[in-house]
């Protein structure tokens, strides 16, 4: 299990991590331009920006989280996205208060892999949206300075109002599926404790037909 979630966090970060690296490499051109040919990298040299962009993921992430992603994520989104779920499915009660998310997860892994494995997959993707989000952010406030700098340039400031359009919407896509994660989580605990016969569904009867 541990290397099929790694292989989503990985990803995750290592996506979010390029576009860091690409806006360090942009800021970079009026300091120390840089000039990569991608076609013509090698095995070790694409293996290194790999590492790197891995790791700027990871500082995004911590950025983002810190940052940028406040502004959209509702305070006490975790009570408020279980509260909604309680009132979906009114035969569970749901202690809120008293309930570490972590612990569930982590129960939940014990239990079954591929459950965990599809919580995790939600978690995964608002990471990675978020990450991104901050960096359009970043590329944005760029450009909008160099909006000014270059005498209003009109392509400019299509590329600010592009970057902080998708910016916005990665953000508010990432509060989107944290909500699906923290659902989930319960979902897949009731899935687990639920009794056949405690199932909101059930089945007629089959209907006797008259000869």
């Amino acid at each position: 299990m541990a290397i099929k979630l790694g292989t989503y966090d990985f990803f995750a970060h290592l996506i979010s991590g390029s576009f860091f690296l690409a806006y360090i490499l942009y800021m970079s051109q009026n300091f120390l331009p840089i000039t990569i040919d991608i076609a013509n990298l090698s095995i070790p040299m694409l293996l290194i920006l790999g590492i790197i962009a891995y790791v700027l993921g990871h500082v995004a992430h911590q950025l983002s989280s810190q940052l940028w992603y406040r502004f959209f994520a509702p305070k006490d989104l975790y009570k408020k996205t279980i509260g909604q779920l309680s009132k979906e499915v009114p035969y569970v009660k749901f202690d809120i208060d008293n309930t570490d998310w972590y612990t569930l997860v982590s129960y939940v892994k014990k239990q079954s892999i591929d459950m965990a494995q599809d919580i995790e997959h939600y978690h995964v993707i608002s990471v990675m949206h978020r990450s991104i989000s901050f960096v359009l952010l970043l590329f944005s406030l760029t450009f909008g300075v160099e909006f000014f700098q270059n005498n209003y340039s009109y392509s400019q400031l299509v590329l600010t109002i592009f970057s902080l359009t998708f910016s916005i919407l990665l953000a508010r896509i990432s509060v989107t599926y944290h909500r699906y994660f923290f659902r989930s989580i319960h979902q897949s605990i009731i899935a687990l404790i639920m009794k056949p016969e405690q199932l909101p569904i059930k089945l007629r009867e089959k209907a006797v037909t008259k000869k």
